[in-house]
């Protein structure tokens, strides 16, 4: 079975030019509840913005303290642009992905032009996945047992550093699992508010009738950001059924539970990717069978 990507894919694509400050990204993003934003000039690739990309800034030193307004796209966008022809296959799309270690891939309308024509990302390649390969894997084929855990009352800045990796965050609460961080919980915190400048009279550092103005840090805590509305997987469901969980409820992981509620791993985009990839082979070798 050959699915095309231009089946998937989405078109017209939101774009914003290379000089176009974050702010301004962020705000398209919101609108167009995207979450991953072309960066073009003249209808052609130059890189490309994610939900992720917003995430580094939390804990990056060089761009923590600067406005959205005052840093550019082209500041911290992703390149190369890695781009894909609409008559490609969804397998060789999610190989691609996964080669390349991208969540998304420009469509472009030809090589000679590399012009822009849609754009196809993790999510519609787990859509892909969902309405076409039923019936080929379990979850227990394809579960991830490595994952990053932290606890309701973790600092915020634990699960940033593993989002911002492409790293979905469980949280475990006396056994069970309570949520789930990934980074879209974690993109458009505000990130001034992370910090609050105050005014104060502090002695040795402060000169003598002055102000020092200092940064206070709140402690803001996992469970006040983290997603609780989540629906669990066992081991022995269909993984073409996850996928419809991933898609229906517009997730990005699905905890994969015992018969006692603990934790046993995940299905997330990125194991579905894996799953779409291998297909074509298991396809091949159950027809010469």
């Amino acid at each position: 079975m050959r699915i095309k990507v231009e089946h998937y894919m989405s078109y017209p694509v939101v774009v914003a030019n290379p000089q176009d400050n974050l702010a301004r990204v962020r705000n398209l993003m919101l609108r167009y509840k995207v979450g991953h934003i072309v960066i073009s000039v003249d209808e052609k690739p130059q890189g490309i913005l994610s939900k992720s990309d917003f995430v580094k800034l939390m804990y990056n030193r060089k761009w923590l303290h600067k406005p959205l307004t005052e840093i550019k796209a082209q500041d911290i966008m992703s390149k190369p642009v890695y781009a894909i022809l609409p008559t490609k296959s969804v397998t060789y799309a999610a190989r691609r992905m996964l080669e390349k270690k991208v969540g998304s891939l420009v469509i472009v309308k030809d090589v000679a032009t590399m012009k822009i024509a849609g754009i196809i990302t993790r999510t519609d390649l787990v859509r892909a996945f969902a309405e076409n390969f039923s019936e080929l894997y379990t979850v227990a084929d394809y579960v991830e047992k490595e994952v990053p855990t932290c606890s309701p009352e973790h600092s915020v800045f634990y699960a940033a550093e593993k989002a911002a990796m492409g790293q979905p965050v469980v949280v475990i609460d006396r056994g069970r699992v309570a949520g789930v961080v990934t980074a879209k919980d974690l993109a458009f915190l505000s990130i001034t508010s992370l910090g609050v400048k105050k005014p104060l009279r502090i002695r040795g550092i402060s000169p003598r009738g002055f102000e020092t103005t200092i940064k206070v840090y709140p402690a803001i805590m996992v469970s006040e950001i983290m997603n609780t509305d989540i629906v669990s997987a066992s081991l022995e469901e269909d993984l073409a059924a996850v996928a419809q969980i991933i898609v229906r409820n517009n997730v990005d992981v699905v905890p994969v539970v015992g018969s006692s509620e603990e934790l046993i791993g995940v299905v997330t985009k990125q194991t579905l990717l894996k799953a779409l990839k291998d297909s074509t082979t298991k396809k091949i070798r159950e027809k010469r069978s």
